[in-house]
């Protein structure tokens, strides 16, 4: 059992031959199960830290939460969206921070005001960049944030201290945890691809998506043996690959994939 306050950097071996890593975070009492965790499995209660990575021989999964729409069994998936794109990059600092301070204001507006950035907390365990200006280059890992809230100040709090100042000058882009509120794969990819779930998933429920190794995926298209296995091209199903910008590698195809609506295996590259 973990305390508030605890952080985990090692990983939790068990004999079923599952290897949990937990992000190194504060994690609270009740969000850690009992061993072993099952990949196959989905609940309405966090039993893990999101984005937990559990490793079973070649296999490897992240602990995920649904979005607001169900999920399909072996259906690829992408992280969410942004709100907006004034989301992705200059944000406007509200107040200069010094090196070695764990807290950042940005000023929101009124397209940063809405969920999930209007609650507080709403994109804990995400990312803030700066992205521009003083201290550009800085990524760190948000702890808490206050709600966004028309054009006020919001405060972001960090679990590293900046090594660089910022300005009022400087300017910052926000992103969920890629295992949080995720989506099916759209025929545009608009975020990086995040697994497949080996389970029909019910809508903000939490789940183990698999990103490593052999797994089911449903395709679109035949697929030849050993080759390249996309997304990006036809919503919630993988395609070979082609020629196109917007079409990312999620693995190679182990056999092959027939025909739409099919089902074939594809040893996934996301995550290893």
């Amino acid at each position: 059992m973990a305390y508030q306050g605890q952080k985990f950097t090692e990983p939790v071996m068990c004999k079923d031959g599952y290897v949990v890593m937990l992000p190194n975070v504060n994690v609270w009492g009740d969000r850690i199960a009992t061993m072993p965790p099952d990949p196959y499995a989905e609940s309405s209660a966090q039993l893990f830290p999101a984005g937990t990575k559990l490793i079973q021989g070649e296999r490897v999964w992240r602990y995920t939460l649904a979005g607001a729409t169900g999920l399909n069994i072996a259906a690829p998936l992408q992280q969410a969206k942004a709100i907006h794109g004034e989301q992705d990059d200059d944000i406007v600092v509200g107040a200069a921070a010094a090196i070695g301070a764990t807290a950042v204001e940005l000023t929101s507006t009124a397209n940063l005001a809405a969920a999930p950035l209007s609650t507080a907390d709403g994109i804990a365990e995400g990312y803030l960049i700066v992205n521009d200006a003083a201290g550009e280059g800085q990524l760190y890992k948000i702890r808490s944030h206050d709600a966004f809230v028309s054009t006020d100040d919001s405060t972001i709090n960090l679990y590293d201290a900046l090594t660089i100042a910022l300005t009022t000058s400087s300017q910052c882009g926000l992103i969920q945890n890629p295992y949080r509120n995720v989506i099916a794969t759209e025929a545009v990819v608009s975020g990086i691809c995040v697994g497949v779930p080996l389970i029909a998933v019910t809508a903000a429920y939490w789940f183990w998506s698999q990103t490593g190794g052999p797994a089911p995926v449903v395709v679109q298209a035949a697929i030849n043996l050993g080759t390249e296995v996309v997304v990006g091209t036809t919503a919630a199903k993988a395609d070979p690959a082609a020629a196109a910008t917007t079409e990312l590698c999620i693995g190679h195809a182990m056999t092959p994939g027939v025909a739409d609506t099919e089902s074939c295996i594809v040893f996934l590259t996301l995550d290893r």
